[in-house]
């Protein structure tokens, strides 16, 4: 029974039972999916939180939710083989809810304070495997049964959520622990499999101009003393009293918050390393490009990530409006010539190929996401939420470094995520705390 699409090919159907339902991948899920099983982008969260928590009450809260969005509740099956240019074959992936597992929860529990972080770490380069799993899986790091302060560590496979999806997940996961009573009373969020992102958006095949493949612009490649296929991530927050004045000036300069978390870190850069230009993928949200527009609360992955070039000047402010600015244009002309999230064709091939393997498997230099207001509080009955990390991997390809932007609670939470096989923590930390000296100074 078609349900959510407006092409034929996207439709959700009942499985036979009528106790089901299920979809094909869209492209973008599939390559997501694809990179996934090799450890390419999985998603990771933790949400650390103080209060005695009890494991039994996580996992209710992980029934609810799988019961409040269908992509929870879904899992991969593969059909017929396909062909896809250059010539490879591969089995048409499936989404499908029925005979989906609960989704796995563990509890570890370490005397050592940094425990999540290891957990965190071995997390961050295992894909979910193969078989009737849901696309997440949820661990909680303690130090006892009684410990006053737990890490709730989040798994994903990207092709199922977004920052946005990741957000909302966190949210609803700590309103149930909060009050699960209020919670149940909530009615699911979404009633079928949303569709893939290619199914609402315009089609604009041979429309506009043809424009050049823009190559990737990579850093100076670095001596990184013990090198590791590790991914890493920095944590900075930026408090109120520096994000409100930092708010005035963007408005007053006519940019954006993402122009200026981009300008920050590509002049740190241009200090570091005397650039005058660098490539930026940025993540943009798709939901309200649309037709018609997806809602907020959609769980799914509805991004496109958009490469663009800049010059790099000593003026912050010219820089951060041509960040914001390049990115507006290309979503409005040329979306899809910016995308680098596609099947790769043989120009990708041509400009990529040689350099990413060069270059310890790095593309560009930098890529941002400015994912807006999280939506979580610090306070969620007997428990508080005291911090959270983001992070995706990018061992197996990816930026330098990578920037994830979120805000909350009138501050501005800040992920540097990078690969210990390409740069030093030393490096990174110098990076981030220029970049962040500039948006501190910007207000």
């Amino acid at each position: 029974m078609p349900a959510l699409s407006s092409r034929p090919e996207m439709v959700v159907e009942k499985s036979e039972d009528g106790l089901g339902e299920t979809r094909p991948l869209g492209e973008q899920e599939q390559l997501l999916n694809k990179l996934h099983a090799r450890g390419g982008l999985i998603a990771m969260q933790a949400l650390h939180v103080r209060g005695r928590l009890d494991p039994a009450l996580v996992k209710r809260a992980l029934t609810w939710l799988q019961a409040q969005h269908p992509m929870l509740r879904a899992h991969i099956r593969y059909g017929k083989i396909v062909w896809h240019l250059p010539p490879v074959a591969y089995r048409q992936p499936w989404f499908d809810t029925e005979g989906t597992t609960e989704i796995p929860l563990q509890v570890f529990d370490s005397a050592d304070p940094d425990a999540w972080r290891k957990v965190f770490a071995a997390e961050i380069r295992t894909p979910i495997p193969n078989g009737n799993h849901p696309r997440l899986r949820v661990t909680i790091v303690r130090q006892s049964p009684d410990a006053d302060l737990n890490h709730i560590v989040i798994c994903a496979d990207h092709a199922t959520l977004d920052a946005r999806s990741a957000n909302m997940f966190a949210r609803q996961l700590l309103e149930f622990l909060a009050d699960p009573a209020v919670a149940q009373q909530e009615p699911p969020m979404d009633t079928t499999l949303p569709p893939p992102i290619e199914a609402g958006l315009p089609n604009t095949s041979g429309s506009g101009k043809a424009t050049t493949y823009t190559p990737a612009i990579r850093l100076p490649k670095q001596k990184v003393p013990d090198p590791k296929k590790e991914t890493r991530v920095l944590a900075r927050h930026l408090d109120s009293t520096i994000t409100t004045p930092l708010d005035d000036a963007i408005k007053a300069n006519r940019t954006t918050l993402h122009g200026a978390i981009t300008a920050a870190f590509l002049l740190a850069m241009r200090e570091r390393y005397r650039l005058d230009a660098m490539t930026v993928l940025t993540t943009v949200d798709l939901r309200r490009l649309c037709e018609p527009a997806l809602p907020h609360e959609i769980y799914g992955c509805y991004i496109d990530i958009l490469r663009t070039k800049h010059s790099i000047t000593d003026d912050f402010w010219s820089t951060a409006r041509d960040a914001s600015f390049k990115v507006i244009t290309a979503l409005a002309k040329n979306k899809e010539s910016a995308s680098i999230l596609k099947f790769p064709k043989w120009e990708v091939y041509r400009y990529e190929a040689g350099p990413t393997i060069r270059n310890k498997r790095r593309i560009d230099g930098l890529a941002v996401t400015t994912a807006g207001e999280s939506g979580l509080q610090d306070s969620y009955g007997t428990y508080t939420l005291e911090d959270v990390t983001r992070a995706i991997s990018i061992d197996m390809f990816g930026p330098s470094l990578t920037v994830i932007a979120n805000e909350r609670l009138g501050g501005l939470d800040l992920s540097v995520v990078y690969t210990a096989i390409a740069m030093s923590e030393d490096e990174v930390r110098w990076l981030t705390d220029n970049a962040v000296a500039r948006l501190e100074s910007a207000g």
